[in-house]
Order: structure tokens, then sequence, then C-alpha cells
């Protein structure tokens, strides 16, 4: 699977930080579906293609001006995700409510992997309120692990917080791997989660779990051709196909990388 997550703090020139990263955006085929998930106005809005593609597809294109949408899309804070067809799954999951990134009010979630979670779904469902169940939609391993961590910021009281630091976020993943893994660990089910993508459009954590994940600086140049200092932004990058691009640097195995309000990027162990 190919994931990507980005933020910037100038939503009107993400297009022109992100055409120097472009290729490295473009998931390879057979796709089974992809989709993207970005803030925008304040409102977080899908674009989802449960339809599987025999050619390549750029995660980001329906964020830049072509045809159909002749103005670029400003945000300031992206999740793509696109996912891999997998021959030997005889029952593949399709639909749109299958397709990541997933969406609950301003949070938005992509992971990676591929996990065998169907034996503690019930033990997973307990840890997470009646409210929250209702906005489970598919049948995905993903969906239900960022509803488990929604569960988990739900305890902390920090759901709603439209200000939540980084860290209570950061402790609540810690909390949803920890259950997750417990449960598969006591059903002898592997535990390979993939990456993990999710933010709040206000923060952003990445979490490089069991695949190479990559991070760079996003910059846009001033009228003089130099970098401009007033842009601050960042992109990270699961699952790619050859060497990664110039300017990219691997994140270290069981690492999150958090990215705060004002777009500070820090690391942190995952436990």
């Amino acid at each position: 699977m190919k994931l990507f997550a980005c933020m910037c703090n100038q939503p009107q020139r993400l297009s022109a930080a992100l055409a120097p990263v472009r290729a490295t955006l473009v998931a390879q085929p057979p796709i089974a579906r992809w989709g993207l998930a970005y803030n925008h106005a304040g409102d977080v809005l899908l674009v989802r293609t449960p339809k599987a593609s025999a050619v390549a597809v750029d995660l980001a294109g329906p964020l830049h001006a072509h045809a159909h949408t002749p103005a670029e899309i400003a945000s300031d804070c992206v999740i793509g995700q696109a996912v891999v067809a997998d021959p030997s799954q005889e029952s593949p999951l399709g639909g749109t409510d299958n397709t990541p990134p997933f969406r609950y009010r301003r949070w938005m979630f992509g992971q990676t992997g591929r996990v065998a979670i169907q034996e503690v779904v019930p033990q997973l469902l307990e840890h997470i309120p009646e409210y929250l169940r209702r906005n489970i939609r598919g049948r995905t391993s993903a969906e239900l692990i960022f509803h488990v961590f929604l569960a988990m910021l739900h305890d902390e009281g920090g759901l709603d917080d439209a200000n939540l630091p980084v860290a209570v976020a950061r402790r609540a993943l810690g909390a949803t791997l920890r259950l997750v893994h417990n449960e598969l660990e006591k059903a002898h089910k592997p535990a390979s989660l993939g990456n993990i993508a999710l933010t709040n459009g206000r923060t952003m954590i990445v979490a490089h779990l069991h695949e190479p994940l990559r991070m760079r600086r996003l910059w846009v140049t001033d009228d003089r051709g130099d970098r401009d200092p007033a842009f601050r932004g960042v992109i990270m990058v699961s699952g790619g196909d050859g060497d990664p691009r110039d300017g990219f640097e691997d994140v270290p195995a069981n690492t999150a990388v958090l990215v705060s309000r004002d777009l500070q990027v820090s690391f942190s162990a995952l436990d």
C-alpha cells in the first residue's frame, strides 16, 4: 500500500509545495481502491474511488487543477492512501465504505498493512462507546482500529478538543496499539499493522510501525526564486517504488512523527 500525509501553514500554496515530490505520491498498480482526505475551510472532505485500477494513480491528483477541477484545492492538511489488490484474497472488500482514508468529525485516519483482525473484533468493540460504533460503516481493520483510537481519546476527554495537544493524541495512539497487539497476541494472530497516519487538522501523527517511512520538509520559492521562509510544511510517505527522492530522510523504526499546530516536527518512540 502507499500512504502519504502532509501539513503546511499556507493552504493556497500546497500544490506548489507538492510539485517536487509529485512522482513519489504515485501508487503503482494493481490498485484495489484509493482515496484522499483533506481539510478545506474547516471541513474534512473525502475523495474516494472504490474501483480497481490497472494503471498508476496520482494520489495527490485531486488537489491539483485539471479539466474537471479548473482551480487548485487549498488545504493545509491531507492524507492519501491506495490499497494494493491482493490476488490471494478470495472475497476482497469493496465499496466506498471500505475505501480509506476514514473520517470522524475533524479526524482523518489512514493505515497500511493487512491485519487478520476478525477473531478479535468483539473484544475491540467492547472498548468503543455505542455512539462511536454507529459511525463504523465498513469491515476493514483500519476503520475499526481508528475507532479504538477515537475511544481512547474519548476516555482522555479530548475527542472534541480542537486544540488537543499532539502529546495527548500520541498517548491515545499508544494505548490503541497496545490494546490491539494484546488482543491479537491472545488470539495467536500476527500483528503487522503497517504504518498509521492520523490528524485532526491542527496536529498530525504518522507512526512507523512495520513498513519503511520517509519524511521531507516542504518548501516554495518567492518572487526571486529563493526558498520562502514564511512557508512551512512537511510530508511523510509510506510505501514506495525504488529509492526515495532527494530531500527525504528515513524515519526510525518504532517511531512516531509528531507535527504540532505551528508545524514543529518532533519524534517519539513507540512503546
